[in-house]
């Protein structure tokens, strides 16, 4: 999963990210999730605390934040919902 914060004023399009991490990584090394986060949590060094995204996961009944879960069949990030999610932890969507 990425945790991503975007810019004042801009909108998260899917398609054009999907592209990118193809270009430049592996399948198996590009997100499989992105979550867009108002702010993004950081210690006293600058390093983003990861503790609750690893608790929180990707369920989007728990998480607040807008979620996208990497299509291949659309080549596109598309919005996670829970039917997808329980198509995941059915074992009906592939990962």
């Amino acid at each position: 999963m990425a945790a991503i914060r975007l810019k004042a004023g801009e909108d998260f399009e899917g398609g054009n990210l999907s592209a990118s991490p193809g270009d430049t990584l592996p399948s198996y090394a590009a997100p499989r999730f992105v979550r867009i986060q108002d702010a993004l949590e950081i210690t006293g060094t600058f390093k983003q605390c990861k503790g609750n995204l690893v608790k929180e996961g990707f369920d989007p009944n728990v998480i607040k934040d807008p979620l996208f879960f990497r299509d291949d069949k659309k080549s596109s990030y598309v919005p996670l919902n829970p039917d997808t999610y329980a198509a995941i932890l059915d074992m009906k969507l592939n990962l």
